[in-house]
């Protein structure tokens, strides 16, 4: 049985159905999962000025560890022991970065609607991003 599963989260529709969908099979998930939540701070380093950096950034964070929190009680209530993890920068970076550090074995991602076709192949979308760039399988959900 995979043992080491990371689950992105944030406060979209599609973090609320993954969660859910994770919650109803949980007889087939390990108790102990990771829980990734991304702050993208990237345009905040390009819009807000050097001196007023830190703030925004610990803003960001308790607003990121606030959302950790409340998406982990689902969990929890749940029988899962889910593990937090907080990371700035961007969704696309992050996310392959974690699965290599913790030696995860399966991320499960929700993709946000409204994407695919063209916009994809222009743009690309997280969840694209993560299965092209994390060396471990990748449930789209």
């Amino acid at each position: 049985m995979i043992q080491r599963i990371l689950i992105p989260v944030d406060e979209s529709e599609t973090a609320q159905q993954t969660i859910k969908a994770v919650i109803d099979n949980k007889d087939l998930m390990p108790q102990e999962i990771l829980l990734l939540h991304v702050v993208d701070v990237h345009l905040a380093q390009r819009l807000v000025p050097d001196i007023q950096k830190n703030m925004v950034f610990d803003s960001a964070k308790k607003s990121g560890n606030r959302i950790l929190e409340k998406l982990a009680r689902h969990f929890q209530d749940a029988g899962f022991e889910p593990t937090l993890q907080l990371e700035l920068g961007t969704p696309e970076e992050a996310i392959p970065r974690v699965v290599e550090e913790r030696d995860i074995q399966l991320v499960i991602i929700g993709r946000h609607p409204g994407g695919g076709g063209f916009r994809d192949i222009m743009f690309g979308s997280v969840a694209n991003h993560v299965i092209r760039a994390a060396k471990c399988p990748v449930l789209l959900l």
